[in-house]
C-alpha cells in the first residue's frame, strides 16, 4: 500500500471518528434531559462505541508512524481494516436520533453501512490471517475489492427489521443467516492465526502477533454484534489488549515499507 493511500485512509478514519464522537457526546448530553432511566440506557449503548472509535484511531496513528516491522503481508490490510472497524460505529445513530429527534440518515442506510462494515471487516481479518507471509499486492487488492463488493451487495440485500424495539437504540443484525456468515468468517480468521501461532519455525514475536489479532477479532465481534453491556465491555477489554499487544510486540521492527 502506497504511503499516500495509507494516509488517505487515516484521514477518512479521523473524520469519521470526530463526527461520531460529536454525535455521541450530543446524544449523551440530550439523554440527561430525558426521563429517569434513559441516561443509563443511553450510556450502555453509546460509551462502548466511543471507546471503540478512539482505540481504533489511536491504533491507526501508532501503527502508521511507529509500527516498525515488515512482519507480514497483512500489514497492507491494517489501514483499511481499522477504517472499516470505525465505520461500523454508525450503529449508534438510531440512539442519537431517538434522543435528539435529529435525523441524519435513514434507518435503512444506517443498516447497510453497519452490515457492510461488519462483513467487510470480517473479510479483512481473514485476509490478515491468510496472507501472513507474502502476496502480490495486486492479488491482495483484488481480494479486498471482491470482499468489499460482496459485503456491499449482501448488506443491501439482507432483510432487516428496522422497526424492532432493539433497533431503536442500536443497529443490529436481525438476519440469522447473515450473522452466521459473519461468525463463520471470524472463526476461520481465528483458526488461521491459531495455526500460524504454532508453525514449524516458532518465534515469540509471531506468537504474540497472532495472539494480538485473535484478541482483536474476538473483542471486535463482541462489541459490534452484541447489544449486551457486559459483552460489550468484555469485548472492549479484549480489543484494547489485542491492539496494545500488536503495537508493543512490533516496537523494534518496521512494517510500513
Amino acid at each position: 500500500m502506497g504511503k499516500n493511500l495509507r494516509f488517505v485512509f487515516l484521514g477518512i478514519q479521523s473524520v469519521i471518528t470526530l463526527m461520531l464522537t460529536i454525535t455521541i457526546i450530543h446524544a449523551m448530553v440530550s439523554s440527561l434531559q430525558q426521563q429517569q432511566g434513559i441516561w443509563s440506557t443511553a450510556q450502555s449503548h453509546l460509551l462502548p462505541s466511543l471507546i471503540h472509535l478512539w482505540v481504533a484511531l489511536i491504533a491507526a496513528l501508532l501503527l502508521c508512524f511507529f509500527y516498525r516491522a515488515n512482519i507480514g503481508a497483512e500489514a497492507r490490510v491494517l489501514p483499511l481494516l481499522l477504517l472499516t472497524l470505525s465505520l461500523g460505529n454508525v450503529k449508534i445513530l438510531p440512539a442519537y436520533q431517538a434522543l435528539t429527534q435529529i435525523f441524519i440518515i435513514s434507518p435503512m442506510t444506517i443498516s447497510v453501512i453497519y452490515h457492510f462494515s461488519l462483513l467487510f471487516s470480517s473479510f479483512l481479518f481473514l485476509a490478515s490471517g491468510i496472507f501472513q507471509q507474502t502476496i502480490n499486492p495486486v492479488k491482495l487488492w483484488q481480494y479486498s475489492f471482491f470482499g468489499a463488493a460482496s459485503a456491499l451487495m449482501l448488506s443491501i440485500l439482507v432483510p432487516v427489521s428496522v422497526n424492532s424495539p432493539s433497533y431503536l437504540w442500536e443497529a443490529k443484525v436481525t438476519n440469522s443467516l447473515f450473522l452466521g456468515i459473519c461468525i463463520l468468517i471470524n472463526v476461520l480468521a481465528v483458526t488461521t492465526f491459531l495455526i500460524a501461532m504454532f508453525e514449524e519455525h516458532f518465534s515469540r514475536q509471531n506468537f504474540s502477533r497472532c495472539l494480538a489479532f485473535i484478541l482483536m477479532i474476538v473483542g471486535n465481534a463482541m462489541v459490534t454484534i452484541s447489544q449486551n453491556t457486559l459483552f460489550n465491555f468484555l469485548g472492549l477489554v479484549l480489543y484494547v489488549a489485542g491492539t496494545s499487544t500488536l503495537i508493543l510486540v512490533t516496537r523494534t521492527y518496521h512494517i510500513w515499507t
